[in-house]
C-alpha cells in the first residue's frame, strides 16, 4: 500500500511536466522531427544489437586470445565466448525472421506486357533502383510498397501493388499518370532523409508482427521494446506520413490540367466508396447463407459494378467525401482540392475502356486472385456466418418480447440494430418510428432510431430523432449533426422533387 501510495504521489509530481512536454512537441514540427530521428535510428541499433555484440565480443575474445597475460585473461575470454554464442543465436533468428510480403497474386510479364514496358520508361525517367515484383492486389490502390528484408527498416524490398479493383475505374492514362506519380512518391521518399523517417515508421508494424508471428527467443527479448518504438514513432510520424500519402496524387495534380485531374481523383474516391460501402457489404452478404466463400470477386467485377453503380449514388458519395474532407483511398482530399483549385468534383460514368482491358492479355489472373481471395477470407468469413445465425436468433428472441412488452433500454438498441438486417425496409421503417416515439426520452435510442430512419431514407423523421438525441444529450450532438449534414443535400432534393409535384 506504501509502495502504491509513493507511485501515485511520484505520478502526480511529473504530471505537469509531462503535460507541458506534450504541449511542447505538438507546436514544433521541428522538435517532433529530431525525436522522430532519434526515435527510428534508437530502434534500427535495438534490432542489430545481437549483430553489434557478437562483433564486439567476437572481436573482443579474439584479441584477448593473442594477448593472454593470466587467468583473468582466460575467464573474460570465456565471458566473451558466451556472449558470442547468446548474440550469435540471436543473429542467426534475426536472419531467418522475414516479414511477409504484400498480399496478391504475382503479375508475370506475361499476364501484362504493356505494364511492364511502361514500368520500365518511368522507372528510367525517375532514375530509381528498378521495383523488385509486381502484385495484383484486391484492394483500391497504386503505390509501391517497400517491405524489410528482414526486421530492421534499412534494406527493402519494393513491390508495385496494383489494385484490381482500382483499374476498373480508370483509363488507361490516368493509370499511366498515377503510376508515375506512385514513382515519383517512391523517388521522393527515397532520396531524403524525412522519407526514410516515413519509411522506417511504416516499418515498425511490420517488424512487430513478424515477431509477434515467429516466437522465437528473439521476439522475447526485442518484442516489448520494438512495440513502444512503433507507437512513439507512429505519434511522432503523423503529419509527415500524412504529407507522403498526399504525394502521387499532389505529383498528378501538377502534371495534368484541371479536368483530367478532377477525372483521377473522382474515380480514386468512388472506387473506394464502392467498394466500402456497396460491393464488399453486398459480397458479405453471401457469407450469412454459405459458412465458406464461394462467390468470386474479381472475375465478375466489371458486370457487377456496371449493374449497381448509378450517377446519382456516385456523386452523393462525392458530396460527402468534400464536406468530410476524406477521399477515402485519397487522405486529405479537401487539402487537394484546395491546393490545385478545383472547386468540387463529379463523375459521369466509368471509362469504356478501362486500364485493366488494356494492360492484362486475359481475365486469368482474376481468377487467381479469386483463389487468394478465398483461401485468405475463408476464417473471417466463417465467423461472419457463425455470427448472422446468432443474430437471426436473438432478433426472433427480441420480436417475440417486443410483440409481448414494450423494449427498452439495451434489448431496444439491440431490436433496432437487427431490424434491418431481418426485416424489409417498410416494416423496419414502422419500428423505427414506434420506437422513437416509445423512448422520447432516452438520448441513445433516438440516436440510433434516427440514423436508421436516415439510412432508410425517412429523411425528415431521421432528423427530427437525430434533433431530439442532441437536445437530450449534448454529447451526441456532434455525431448527430454529422450525420445530418451527410444526408442534407437529399433531404433539400426531396424537398424539390416535393415542390414541383405540389405544382
Amino acid at each position: 500500500m506504501n509502495q502504491q501510495i509513493v507511485s501515485d504521489r511520484i505520478t502526480l509530481w511529473l504530471e505537469p511536466g509531462r503535460k507541458k512536454f506534450t504541449r511542447i512537441i505538438s507546436r514544433s514540427s521541428g522538435i517532433r522531427f529530431v525525436l522522430l530521428s532519434l526515435t527510428n535510428i534508437s530502434g534500427v541499433v535495438l534490432m542489430l544489437s545481437p549483430l553489434l555484440t557478437l562483433a564486439a565480443a567476437s572481436g573482443g575474445a579474439v584479441y584477448l586470445y593473442n594477448h593472454v597475460q593470466g587467468p583473468l585473461d582466460w575467464f573474460v575470454i570465456e565471458v566473451l565466448g558466451a556472449v558470442s554464442l547468446f548474440s550469435g543465436f540471436l543473429t542467426v533468428q534475426l536472419y531467418f525472421s522475414r516479414p511477409d510480403a504484400p498480399l496478391g497474386v504475382a503479375i508475370e510479364h506475361q499476364h501484362a506486357p504493356e505494364l511492364f514496358s511502361m514500368l520500365e520508361r518511368r522507372i528510367a525517367h525517375f532514375r530509381i533502383r528498378p521495383i523488385d515484383s509486381l502484385t495484383l492486389t484486391p484492394e483500391v490502390e497504386l503505390k509501391i510498397k517497400a517491405t524489410p528484408r528482414w526486421p530492421v527498416p534499412l534494406i527493402h524490398t519494393y513491390t508495385l501493388c496494383t489494385g484490381a479493383p482500382l483499374l476498373f475505374f480508370m483509363s488507361s492514362g490516368q493509370f499511366r499518370l498515377a503510376l508515375a506519380g506512385a514513382i515519383a512518391a517512391t523517388a521522393q521518399i527515397r532520396r531524403s532523409w524525412s522519407g526514410w523517417l516515413v519509411q522506417a515508421s511504416e516499418d515498425w508494424p511490420v517488424i512487430v508482427a513478424t515477431l509477434e508471428k515467429r516466437p522465437s527467443l528473439l521476439a522475447k527479448v526485442l518484442l516489448k521494446p520494438v512495440v513502444w518504438i512503433d507507437r512513439v514513432a507512429h505519434t511522432l510520424s503523423e503529419e509527415l506520413r500524412t504529407d507522403s500519402r498526399q504525394a502521387q496524387s499532389r505529383w498528378v495534380l501538377e502534371n495534368t490540367d484541371e479536368q483530367a485531374a478532377v477525372e483521377y481523383l473522382s474515380n480514386q474516391v468512388i472506387a473506394a466508396t464502392f467498394l466500402n460501402k456497396q460491393y464488399w457489404p453486398m459480397i458479405y452478404k453471401a457469407a450469412e447463407r454459405c459458412p465458406t466463400p464461394v462467390v468470386k470477386p474479381f472475375v465478375h467485377f466489371g458486370l457487377l459494378m456496371e449493374r449497381l453503380l448509378n450517377e446519382h449514388t456516385a456523386r452523393r458519395w462525392l458530396l460527402q467525401a468534400q464536406s468530410h474532407g476524406d477521399g477515402g483511398s485519397q487522405p486529405g482530399l479537401r487539402d487537394l482540392l484546395a491546393e490545385s483549385g478545383i472547386d468540387h468534383l463529379h463523375w459521369s460514368q466509368p471509362p469504356q475502356a478501362n486500364a485493366f482491358q488494356n494492360l492484362f492479355a486475359s481475365t486469368d489472373i482474376l481468377k487467381s486472385l479469386d483463389t487468394l481471395w478465398q483461401a485468405v477470407i475463408e476464417p473471417e468469413w466463417n465467423q461472419r456466418h457463425t455470427r448472422f445465425q446468432n443474430d437471426r436468433l436473438r432478433f426472433e428472441k427480441l420480436q417475440t418480447r417486443a410483440g409481448q412488452q414494450a423494449l427498452r433500454g439495451d434489448s431496444a438498441r439491440r431490436y433496432i440494430k437487427l431490424v434491418g438486417r431481418f426485416m424489409d425496409r417498410e416494416k423496419a421503417v414502422t419500428v423505427y418510428r414506434n420506437m422513437y416515439q416509445a423512448n422520447l426520452n432516452d438520448a441513445g435510442l433516438c440516436f440510433n432510431s434516427g440514423c436508421e430512419m436516415l439510412k432508410s431514407g425517412q429523411l425528415r423523421e431521421g432528423y427530427e430523432a437525430l434533433q431530439r438525441a442532441a437536445e437530450l444529450d449534448s454529447s451526441l450532438a456532434n455525431r448527430a449533426h454529422a450525420m445530418i449534414n451527410e444526408h442534407r443535400h437529399a433531404w433539400i432534393h426531396e424537398d424539390n422533387k416535393m415542390a414541383k409535384q405540389a405544382c
